[in-house]
């Protein structure tokens, strides 16, 4: 017999492979070796289906077939799972010693199978098959040892199923022990989308539409839901079959779908229900310390529990977020909720994120979903010891202990809702449709109101949000002032989070003024910060600002290790950040000359103007970058949209200078219009933004000289040169010098200037290659050929050959040799061959 056995069983579409490997063992068994199978899963995966098709193809090979499934209550009966699976099948004498108590010996029975074993495969050969083994007593776990140990040389196949939480006991570690003792072992993960219309069309008995399959896409590729979803919706009615197509009808789940994904959760525990119970109310994603908010527990006690979730496949670790790994599942939870409870839950929520520090629309829906009533309470009252962060200390500390004296600074619960609704929804409204004046406004009255109330905490929240409207309303000084050194909020242990978005907001200001070191290092700290405090998703913002300070300094490796470490932590980020993450993302693909990249990373942004002009509040004259990005690529809807935007904003705020520059600006790098750059560059010289001004300079030299008029241009880039040297802006400044250079103006350079020249200077040459280019170069130098680094760094020779050109053209060599001296110069190149 070969080692495949043929088999007419039915097949496991996903599961194909499985299939295989067992009917591969079923082979090797059959020709006289003993082996083992371990099938791991989540809930839902499909172990039994698996363990039922394997006894058939077993059945069908000629084997004998002993199955069991070992159940919870099995923990705390001996030999419980063991007596089950062989009650029909061994010798009465045999079997009593599994059940006679009176003269108990508990390697007796197992010397008994082992001899009913190599009775039985005498006559052919023997398939096992346990479902569920990590729940057996730890007798049958001794047993199953020794018997698969024992029957090493007999033609005896065993299948053991296990779930994936890996909650510790004896039949955990003997499974644990069998595969390091050479089991083979085998994971189900979730289904694959084909497999899941597969499935879908053989439960239906019919194709199913697109509606279906998007239906279907909800249960993330468990077999299980995926099979109760089907059966439930097609008795409910909610998805019919005509003309050999399933047509969905209602796309809401059935209610028996629903008892049936309880069901499927049965094995947690209550702790573990309870938690997810509570945080379906925070939506899809959540960290845990907005779970640890809203069950009023400290974030360390919880991280058990969340491993057995993550671990029974329940939630998914997304980095800083967690996520349910089924949306049907949180649905689910969700709705089953009572109304009274529902509402409650949203209100802890909203009092939870606010603390975090979460975006202004996150809380304000899940206070709106709390059903406020008039002269509600919905501040939380904060447990006995709640585990707070103590900056100074750099550490958590609990209230009311030795670790820390916080105490509660939570606000009157009437002038609480008014907080929330004056300032948050009307100022945060403002602030995404650019309406600086009333984002001023509602700032001031939140302080007014905060002052009035004595409310510390408050006073300082607000004022950070006073400061993000002064800097967009270009009041620079009054800006300056609430954010001066004297004021760092560095003992707010109540709202940790204000002390990073102090700095954050510090550095926003200080960039807009030009001040590039300084904006630097107070973003930097931001993140530090940040991540003392585990708000991972609070430093996004602060590490888009230093990507866009390394770009004007044309630090492109400093501002690639930015870009990374953001976007790895922006899943849980808010999509102001995200919006100006993907900007400086844009402006380093830029800086790198990849238009193409520079384009699709804006693609988030692009999608939101004019209705959202955001970023343009923000930085007004991001504006013109979108144009002039949207313009190269030939996008000309998406960058009449921007400045559309662009102009929108000024006209909402006809006294703040840079909007309406920006707006003359967008506008005229549109058309390449030279008397509405005139005017932009007018503006700008009028306000408080010297690098908007240098860049507006730059593009009308760029439109006067295309209108003939050079000389003109020469003077203007001469001064955006100089101002974008005096801010230390030395990426835009070795920019100008090449534009002047295509006009023919040499420039005498000096010093520090010479080594920024593009042709002068090797070290400004050196630092534009990209990472990409480096390390191209790098392997060069040690002499490997093309094709040797292309093998080396998992590239196709021709991305080699276009990575060296581009590195030659931006070195000026025109030799290998020439190459190896250039990177000898910079970098010590290690020997020929080393990691």
């Amino acid at each position: 017999m070969g080692n495949d056995v043929k088999s007419a069983a039915p097949a496991f579409p996903g599961r194909e492979t499985i299939l295989y490997e067992i009917r591969q063992a079923l082979g090797r068994t059959a020709s006289g070796g003993g082996s083992c199978l371990v099938v791991e899963g989540a809930a839902g995966t499909g172990k039994s289906e698996l363990l039922r098709l394997a006894g058939m193809h077993g059945e069908a090979a000629g084997f004998a077939l002993v199955a069991g499934t070992a159940v919870p209550l099995d923990t705390g009966a001996p030999f419980g799972t063991l007596r089950r699976a062989l009650r029909e099948n061994l010798p009465a004498r045999d079997y009593a010693l599994l059940t006679d108590r009176q003269s108990f010996d508990p390697l007796a029975p197992v010397d008994r199978i082992v001899e009913f074993l190599r009775r039985r495969t005498r006559i052919r050969p023997l398939l096992v098959a346990l479902d569920d083994a990590h729940l057996v007593d730890d007798l049958t776990a001794d047993a199953l040892r020794n018997l698969i140990d024992a029957s090493d040389s007999l033609p005896v196949l065993w299948i053991l199923a296990r779930g994936a939480s890996r909650t510790p006991g004896h039949a955990q570690e003997t499974i644990d022990w069998l595969i390091r003792e050479g089991a083979a072992r085998h994971r189900l993960e979730s289904l694959s989308p084909e497999a899941v219309a597969e499935i879908s069309a053989e439960l239906l008995g019919a194709c199913p539409d697109e509606d279906v399959l998007a239906l279907v896409a909800r249960v993330n590729g468990n077999p299980f839901l995926l099979n109760e979803l089907i059966a439930t919706s097609l008795s409910d009615g909610r998805i019919s079959v005509q003309d050999g197509v399933a047509v969905l009808l209602d796309a809401e789940p059935a209610p028996a779908f629903r008892q049936a994904v309880v069901h499927h959760l049965r094995g947690l525990s209550h702790e573990c229900l309870r938690i997810l119970d509570a945080v379906a109310v925070l939506g899809p994603r959540f960290s845990i310390h907005e779970a640890a908010g809203l069950l009023g527990r400290n974030p360390v006690e919880l991280l058990p529990l969340i491993g057995e979730l993550i671990a029974a496949s329940v939630l998914e670790d997304e980095g800083p977020t967690l996520s349910f790994r089924h949306p049907l599942v949180r649905e689910t939870l969700y709705d089953r909720l009572s109304g009274p409870t529902r509402t409650a839950l949203h209100r802890e929520a909203a009092a939870a994120l606010w603390r975090e520090g979460r975006p202004a629309p996150t809380f304000l829906e899940h206070l709106m979903l709390g059903g406020r009533g008039e002269g509600d309470d919905l501040t939380p009252a904060a447990p006995p010891r709640e585990a707070r962060f103590v900056p100074s200390a750099g550490r958590f500390a609990l209230a009311g202990t030795a670790g820390g004296t916080a105490t509660s600074t939570a606000p009157p619960p009437a002038r609480y809702a008014e907080l929330m609704y004056r300032t948050t929804l009307r100022y945060s409204a403002a602030q995404v449709q650019g309406l600086h004046g009333q984002m001023v406004a509602h700032a001031r009255a939140a302080l007014r109101i905060a002052r009035d109330h004595g409310d510390r905490t408050s006073l300082a929240h607000h004022q950070l949000w006073l400061a993000v409207a002064l800097t967009a309303s270009d009041e620079f000084d009054q800006a300056g002032e609430i954010l001066a050194e004297h004021c760092d909020p560095s003992d707010h242990e109540a709202l940790p989070w204000v002390r990073p978005m102090w700095h954050y907001h510090r550095a926003q200001l200080k960039l807009a003024a030009g001040r590039l070191q300084d904006a630097d290092e107070d973003a930097g700290e931001a993140v530090r910060i940040c991540e003392r405090l585990a708000a991972p998703s609070l430093a996004v913002g602060p590490l888009a600002l230093r990507v866009r300070v390394a770009v004007h300094r044309n630090e492109l490796t400093e501002a690639h290790r930015h870009a990374d470490h953001a976007s790895g932590l922006s899943a849980a980020a808010s999509g102001a950040a995200l919006e100006e993450l993907s900007w400086v993302k844009s402006l380093l693909h830029s800086a790198e000359d990849d238009r193409e990249s520079a384009l699709d990373t804006l693609t988030r942004v692009y999608s939101g103007v004019p209705k959202r002009p955001l970023l343009l509040t923000r930085e007004p004259h991001a504006g013109a970058c979108l144009v002039r990005t949207a313009m190269s690529a030939g996008h000309s809807e998406r960058a009449t949209a921007v400045a559309e935007a662009a102009r929108l904003v000024a006209t909402r705020n006809p006294t703040v200078t840079s909007a309406v520059a920006a707006a003359a600006h967008a506008e005229g790098v549109l058309c390449n219009d030279v008397d509405r750059l005139r005017a932009a560059v007018s503006a700008y010289r009028s306000g408080p933004r010297p690098l908007s001004l240098a860049a507006g300079t730059e593009d009308l030299a760029t439109a006067e000289n295309d209108a003939g008029a050079r000389s003109t241009a020469i003077g203007l880039l001469n001064e955006a040169l100089a101002r974008y040297q005096n801010h230390g802006a030395r990426g835009d400044a070795l920019r100008v010098r090449k534009t002047l250079r295509s006009l023919t103006v040499r420039r005498r350079t000096r010093g520090r200037d010479r080594d920024l020249d593009p042709v002068e200077g090797p070290r400004a040459r050196w630092s534009q290659l990209t990472p990409s280019e480096l390390r191209v170069v790098r392997l060069v130098a040690q002499g490997l050929t093309n094709r040797e680094v292309a093998e080396k760094l998992f590239l196709s020779p021709h991305t080699v050959d276009s990575h060296l050109r581009h590195s030659f053209t931006k070195l000026g060599v025109t030799s290998r040799v020439e190459l190896t001296r250039q990177v000898l110069t910079h970098e010590e190149v290690p020997p020929a061959g080393s990691a």
